[in-house]
């Protein structure tokens, strides 16, 4: 079985339409978040009144981009599979003058051709953890030798009924999300575009796990001790074989709810002592849910590629009670990462990734 590489990445975000702007405004003075339907809302800055026209635009622009940085030429493109995480898909296209709503698979097929991607198209939806569930998918088809390259997404554009479905559950936070902070009361949603083109080709971040786990205390909720949580970062570092030692970064499901983010840093403090590096980006572009996993990749190798881990939105207040303590800064010899994601339903997944140099 052949390894697996990030060979590009490209986002589209509340921090810009595109990657190179996003990882530099990351480590610039916070910002509040706008609103939709009264509730704080991280959007990406496209404006456009027509829905359809809107997402087109933003998937031209990172497709372009990632094209651009994967340097594939035309033919290998036009045989390329796409896989396509997603939790509303293209719900809020039925918002407008277009009630009507297609097939999850009519959505990822037209932005697979803004992409210029010919090959099988896979759409895939397990609530936050869709962007990383297609990522699993093409990881092994990757692997098997399937294929040489796998177009992977994780959409998430902005539509009133998951904001109001997240409110009417109480889970949102009125002003910001603050993750792992004392004051932290409710999460910001956002929407975003993640790409990440895996390889069999050599490149400098290396896929070296990714392990899948469920958490069946509750359908929105960890169970309290974050044993999913822990046992499924435990998965991905036996697969990888790493000690908990050797862990330099772990990018944080944290999202500022204050059950959550407490389980998941007991699910950390249980397996590291002392706790390695710590960051959590759903301050700064929203919980993208179905988007999470490649968007919130996209942006922390960005970030990694300017040599430095990002700053933490909304983490001020240290809380005893969480025990961590997210830092930035200078990233230094950081070479292996963790990077969690759950979501809704239980769904829990660890990706452990290694520079190849």
């Amino acid at each position: 079985m052949s390894s697996a590489f990030v060979r590009a990445t490209a986002l589209a975000s509340a921090l810009g339409p595109g990657l190179d702007a996003a990882s530099g405004r990351l480590f610039g003075q916070p910002v509040p978040p706008q609103t939709l339907i009264g509730w704080p809302y991280r959007a990406i800055p496209v404006e456009d009144t027509d829905w359809r026209r809107r997402a087109q635009t933003i998937a031209l622009a990172v497709a372009a981009d990632l094209r651009g940085r994967a340097g594939l030429p035309a033919w290998r493109w036009a045989g390329l599979p796409c896989l396509l995480g997603s939790s509303s898909f293209s719900i809020g296209a039925s918002e407008g003058e277009d009630p009507a709503l297609e097939r999850p698979s009519d959505f990822c097929r037209a932005l697979a051709q803004c992409f210029g991607a010919g090959g099988p198209v896979i759409a895939m939806s397990t609530a936050c953890t869709s962007g990383l569930s297609a990522l699993h998918a093409a990881l092994d088809m990757v692997r098997e030798g399937s294929f040489s390259d796998v177009l992977v997404l994780g959409v998430e554009f902005s539509n009133r009924l998951t904001v109001a479905g997240f409110a009417g559950l109480e889970l949102l936070s009125r002003t910001c999300a603050r993750p792992c902070d004392r004051e932290r009361d409710g999460m910001v949603l956002g929407e975003a575009l993640g790409a990440v083109l895996v390889s069999s080709a050599p490149a400098e971040w290396r896929v070296s796990a990714l392990a899948a786990g469920l958490d069946g205390a509750s359908v929105t909720g960890p169970a309290p001790g974050g044993e999913a949580m822990a046992a499924t970062m435990r998965s991905a570092m036996s697969q990888a074989r790493w000690r908990p030692g050797t862990v330099d970064l772990i990018k944080l499901q944290a999202a500022g709810s204050p059950l959550s983010d407490l389980a998941e840093a007991r699910a950390v403090r249980a397996l590291f002592k002392p706790a390695p590096r710590l960051v959590s980006l759903k301050g700064a572009i929203g919980h993208t849910l179905g988007a999470s996993g490649p968007a919130e990749l996209a942006l922390l190798l960005g970030a990694l590629a300017r040599g430095r881990v990002p700053p933490t939105w909304g983490y001020e207040v240290h809380d005893e009670e969480i025990g961590l303590a997210p830092s930035g800064g200078a990233a230094g010899e950081l070479r292996r990462v963790l990077f969690n994601v759950s979501g809704f339903g239980g769904s829990v997944m660890t990706l452990a990734l290694e520079r190849s140099g």
